[in-house]
């Protein structure tokens, strides 16, 4: 077998206008609500509703509620070894990018623990230890956690996870892209979408150095899944031409746990869709899980041209089965290390979110029979 880059998707888009504010209908059983979210930036002190309070920081941004990295932390990366984006007002600093003097910046594969010719199985040498991942797979994520906890699940007892859809695809993610507004779509902005999601991706991809054992391979796909159609005007906007409040149900491909089957796409229209975008106007914040991404469509705007978009890289962790990490009974240590999970501690994927990942590969792995 060969280690091949899980995350090597190309992703297709199209846009699918919708004139109203839905709930989405998810034939999978996984709700809105069971997502998470991530906090608003709103520009006073509130709650979120998720345990994550809003805090105005330095430069007037305000971040997600968390305790104050301790100076000198083994794990912490953030001493004078990254970028730091901006310090908030409780003085944490917030990582914009891990620079070029610290080793994770071009991250590794760790100690690996594995036997030549299996499947890289590792441990971290920097940024996060062995004992805090082991600690989040515990009691956060593995068949251990306390699902009572609304923060908390069982990623073992889920196969739609984005790393499913990959390896189901082999090696290529299809994405239906809802915009949720009155406001007229433009071409210049319609074509941003991929670039994002594919930059996002490419983040995960090399925070993580996620691999898996087995033939993957990265095709192009394209999306029609007769959703509604647009063309452009001589104005440069994106003409309606039908409306829709959703993507499709007949066109969404997802693993039905309750059934333990891929669902029935025979009725499409079109290529069938895995996980949507879902652009809204009436919310400042985002969520994620299994189904895809919800996020503010003003807060993407007003950071289209920007390299990180927060929300995106968060909600998309989600989706590969990470949660969040806001309170202090979320981390095993006050010196847990920033990471975009752990919203507004950093605003890019960091090493720790990579390690996480990893470890998620490596207990999902065996379900793909490579």
């Amino acid at each position: 077998m060969r280690a091949t880059s899980l995350l090597t998707a190309i992703l297709a888009v199209i846009v699918a206008t919708t004139s109203s504010a839905v709930k989405l209908d998810n034939p999978n059983g996984y709700s809105q609500e069971k997502g998470t979210r991530a906090p608003s930036q709103a520009t006073t002190s509130g709650s979120t509703g998720t345990g994550a309070s809003l805090l105005r920081s330095s430069n007037s941004r305000s971040i997600g509620a968390g305790l104050e990295q301790q100076e000198g932390s083994s794990y912490m990366g953030t001493s004078g070894s990254d970028e730091i984006a901006y310090v908030s007002v409780w003085g944490a600093p917030v990582v914009a990018h891990t620079s070029s003097n610290h080793s994770a910046a071009v991250p590794t594969f760790g100690k690996i623990t594995s036997k030549a010719g299996e499947c890289v199985v590792a441990e971290p040498t920097e940024y996060i230890s062995k004992d805090y991942l082991n600690w989040v797979w515990q009691h956060r994520i593995g068949p251990n956690s306390d699902t009572s906890s609304k923060s908390n699940w069982n990623v073992m007892d889920n196969k739609n996870w984005i790393m499913d859809h990959l390896v189901h695809n082999n090696g290529s993610l299809n994405y239906c892209v809802r915009w949720d507004t009155d406001s007229q779509l433009s071409k210049d902005v319609a074509s941003k979408f991929h670039g994002i999601l594919e930059r996002h991706y490419n983040a995960w991809n090399s925070g993580s150095r996620a691999t898996i054992a087995g033939p993957l391979q990265s095709s192009a796909s394209t999306w029609s899944a007769g959703l509604p159609k647009t063309r452009p005007s001589s104005s440069g906007v994106m003409s309606q031409w039908a409306r829709s409040t959703k993507c499709p149900d007949e066109c969404y491909r997802f693993y039905d746990n309750v059934n333990d089957q891929w669902s029935d796409t025979s009725n499409c229209k079109g290529e069938p869709f895995d996980v949507s975008l879902w652009l809204k106007e009436d919310i400042p914040y985002g969520f994620g899980y299994d189904w895809g991404e919800e996020i503010s469509l003003n807060n993407t705007l007003q950071n289209l041209y920007d390299k990180n978009l927060l929300f995106f890289a968060h909600e998309i962790g989600h989706g590969f089965g990470l949660p969040d990490f806001y309170g202090l009974e979320d981390k095993p240590a006050t010196d847990f290390p920033n990471c975009v999970m752990m919203a507004y501690s950093a605003i890019t994927v960091t090493p720790g979110d990579g390690w996480m990942l990893r470890r998620v590969l490596d207990h999902v792995r065996d379900r793909y029979n490579f």
